[in-house]
């Protein structure tokens, strides 16, 4: 009983850590059901009712075999992994497309007898940065979506500078992996049906034109619902419920001390300009993670833009700036116990640098250079 508290522990500790702050604030301000945001938390839902689906049907799995299949060498597995993460994290979220295509980088070095350390950090980093280009890559980015009450337009502009230097960057790294010839021949994976496969795209889509407020978000909600329950109702208990506790957890905590002296004082001094928002998002992100940083500071600044791009960058760095970073070092661990260090010794790296490069060059871009 009391390892299975501890693994429950370690497997949610944002979460925890979440609940445990909103209970806390909530001995000194009677919490507020306005501050929690049921648009943010409806949306996520649906998002990852919908993607459940797909993962059930594992249609990115079979999309990843007919592409990879076709590879001949180590730098073209590398380089197609990569473009498939960092594509498909942009409507599946970055932790969906490392938890379906680390597994088959995994299998392929198994078969091809390589560790993989390199690709599969390149993907990791892919993922994080693929994901940050639209309003449902990742978390943060829907929650400061419908925050801020971004438009479409304007957030993609707002993104499109990082994720230009981020391709840059990942098609370098790809581009100098190691040209060794391999012959691969993983299973064929038998094809998804096309009926319910079009269906589950067709709510992807849908969910997608909803957050850009194209449509109803409460209607999606419910077409995405009512069809995943006459599809298979039991995906309906796999949603990662955690992610919405953790959410009200931090939308209550925040609710109670956004008016707190100290919490003022931050918001005055350092959350006042574009560049102070920017900095303090990226190094807040290296040591709680992108999506509570972006959750703590929404309250406190009215930089948005300066917070999108300081807690989309801020996923690069340290192993713990973005969950997705910890999905794949865990699935990683798994296989090769022994190459852990090394694996971070790289992973931090490669993710220093690009946070270094791909930050600067914002930075100075946005802020440094006249208009």
């Amino acid at each position: 009983m009391f390892k299975e508290a501890k693994k429950t522990l370690k497997r949610e500790m944002v979460l925890v850590v979440a609940l445990c702050l909103a209970a806390s604030s909530c001995l000194f301000q009677q919490p507020d059901i306005k501050s929690i945001d049921f648009d943010v938390l409806g949306v996520l839902f649906s998002l990852m009712l919908v993607v459940t689906g797909l993962k059930s049907i594992r249609f990115l799995d079979w999309l990843a075999l007919q592409l990879t299949n076709r590879c001949n060498n180590l730098r073209a597995v590398t380089g197609t992994l990569t473009a498939i993460t960092f594509v498909s994290s942009m409507f599946v979220t970055n932790d969906v497309a490392l938890i379906t295509f680390v597994p088959l980088a995994l299998i392929i070095g198994k078969t091809i007898h390589v560790d993989m350390i390199r690709p599969i950090i390149i993907m990791t980093m892919a993922a994080n940065l693929g994901s940050m280009f639209t309003p449902q890559g990742n978390p943060q980015n829907l929650f400061l979506y419908t925050h801020f009450a971004f438009d479409s337009f304007s957030f993609l502009k707002i993104m499109a500078l990082p994720t230009a230097l981020s391709i840059i960057y990942l098609a370098v790294l790809a581009r100098r992996t190691k040209n060794i010839p391999i012959e691969l021949a993983l299973d064929h994976q038998k094809q998804p049906r096309k009926a319910i496969t079009g269906i589950y795209i067709f709510l992807l889509l849908l969910n997608i034109t909803a957050v850009l407020h194209f449509f109803d978000k409460w209607a999606t909600i419910g077409v995405t619902l009512g069809l995943v329950l006459v599809l298979n109702w039991r995906l309906v208990k796999q949603v990662d419920y955690s992610l919405l506790i953790t959410f009200i957890g931090f939308f209550i905590f925040i609710g109670n001390v956004q008016h707190t002296d100290f919490i003022l004082y931050i918001k005055n001094s350092v959350l006042n300009t574009e560049l102070g928002t920017y900095l303090g998002s990226i190094l807040l992100s290296q040591v709680i993670r992108n999506v509570p940083a972006a959750m703590l500071l929404a309250g406190l600044t009215h930089c948005s833009d300066a917070l999108l791009l300081g807690v989309n960058i801020g996923g690069l760095g340290t192993l713990i700036a973005s969950m997705a970073s910890v999905i794949s070092y865990k699935l990683f661990a798994q296989d090769y116990p022994s190459l852990t260090l090394q694996y971070f010794k790289a992973f931090t790296f490669y993710n220093v640098l690009g946070l270094m490069g791909i930050g600067l060059v914002t930075a100075i871009v946005n802020y440094f250079l006249p208009i």
